[in-house]
């Protein structure tokens, strides 16, 4: 059977994340200016970005494990994150996070119905 979409779900918000926390390490000006933060909040910033980076990273490791218990378990989490994020006013960020982990309990959901079951003897 072939890997199932879930994997594409997690592994396109993993490679995502990887990217923007790099992005941000790189040029955290932009970071501050993108989500609306004064200078103040760039030591904050910067451990939000080497915390997506790691997130990226442990995202990558659970697709070449296919984690499926990690894929589902990341579904809770990231609709709080988007709530959080929602009331912060990061509508774009919210809508990625709440949007994927819809997406990734859409493509479980979507690989289980294709999982061949037990012949009944």
């Amino acid at each position: 059977m072939a890997p199932g979409i879930a994997r594409y779900t997690i592994l396109a918000f993993g490679v995502s994340s990887f990217i923007a926390g790099v992005r941000s390490l790189l040029r955290p000006s932009g970071a501050l200016t993108s989500l609306g933060l004064p200078a103040a909040a760039l030591p904050a910033a910067n451990g939000n970005a080497l915390a997506a980076v790691a997130m990226g990273v442990y995202y990558t490791l659970a697709v070449a494990q296919d984690n499926r218990p990690f894929f589902l378990a990341t579904v809770p989490m990231r609709l709080v994150s988007a709530l959080v994020f929602w009331r912060q006013g990061w509508v774009g960020v919210a809508a990625w996070e709440g949007g994927g982990a819809a997406l990734t309990l859409l493509a479980l959901a979507w690989d289980d119905a294709r999982k061949p079951r037990g012949k009944m003897a």
